[in-house]
């Protein structure tokens, strides 16, 4: 049985330079010689004793991590000394992650034989000051990079667009998806593929007063307020990083957002979710986007 293709490792740094670290062929100078940290992502459990000797689980949740890269850079195909030392000045800086004076977080990528890639944001937290050098005519660097959010997004993200076509109800056979009635978009069931919960940002073109249901977990948010014609507003549901902004009149609208538990911005559980929207006031100019990137307990 032949073994499993090894994966393709790339990393972009804060300035946006992208670099292969799965080139063989060394003509860059540098290869990814090592890594560690990938297969999976460490977990917090938190439990209370009870009187009969057990305990009741209250928490688990995953936890930021961390990754061990070893960078190998020797001299560039057709390279001198000063190109060579050039790279290593280059490499730090790639590595380094801090820009303008705020923290700047680098991408680590995995490609997979299928041609699919999942990121994960880094910052390097040690070794960009401990090289071994010297070894095999180059220098190798281990580098432990943090990652704060420990899960790993595709690259690419899921985009489904609702829209009310007048009159014309049911599912059209491509997207957009057009759903029928005046006030109710209807229901559809959208897939999250990935290995753990993932957080939707949507993009509601007014007219009309939305509702959001996740009927599989039982949540919803809704607006208070009619979205105007032609506004446009922007919902995003990650925790620790949710908004509800007019992107048109620019104007935070935060307190609309309202459901029998206010502000609930629920997520996609894996699997298939049961979605209903509904838009009170719509008209064939409305339109909803609903976008989201799968996210994963390993690379």
């Amino acid at each position: 049985m032949a073994p499993p293709t090894p994966l393709q490792i790339s990393y972009t740094d804060p300035d946006g330079n992208f670099w292969d670290l799965s080139d063989t062929s060394l003509v860059n100078g540098y290869i990814c010689s090592g890594i560690g940290g990938i297969e999976g992502l460490p977990v917090a459990m938190q439990s209370i004793p009870l009187l009969d000797g057990t305990a009741r689980s209250d928490l688990y949740m995953a936890q930021p991590g961390a990754i061990v890269i070893a960078i190998y850079v020797t001299k560039p195909d057709s390279g001198g000394e000063d190109d060579y030392y050039r790279l290593l000045d280059q490499l730090v800086r790639a590595f380094y992650n801090r820009r303008n004076a705020l923290p700047a977080p680098g991408s680590l990528a995995i490609q997979r034989p299928d041609g699919t890639s999942r990121q994960i944001a880094t910052y390097t937290t040690s070794g960009l000051n401990t090289p071994e050098v010297g070894i095999d005519n180059g220098t190798i660097y281990s580098f432990t990079l943090m990652t704060p959010d420990p899960f790993w997004y595709d690259a690419l993200s899921n985009d489904l667009t609702f829209s009310n076509p007048g009159g014309s109800p049911g599912i059209l056979p491509l997207l957009p998806i057009a759903l029928g009635s005046s006030s109710i978009f209807g229901t559809n069931v959208v897939y999250n593929n990935g290995g753990s919960d993932a957080y939707p940002e949507w993009l509601i073109v007014g007219p009309g007063t939305p509702t959001m249901n996740n009927l599989t977990t039982g949540r919803a948010w809704a607006l208070s307020s009619s979205i105007a014609t032609g506004n446009v507003i922007s919902v995003k549901t990650k925790p620790g990083f949710q908004q509800c902004v007019n992107t048109t009149t620019g104007v935070n609208i935060w307190d609309q957002l309202v459901i029998s538990s206010p502000r609930d911005l629920w997520p996609l559980v894996p699997g298939p979710n049961s979605i209903s929207i509904s838009m009170a006031g719509s008209t064939p100019a409305t339109k909803v986007v609903m976008s989201w990137r799968n996210r994963w307990l390993r690379a």
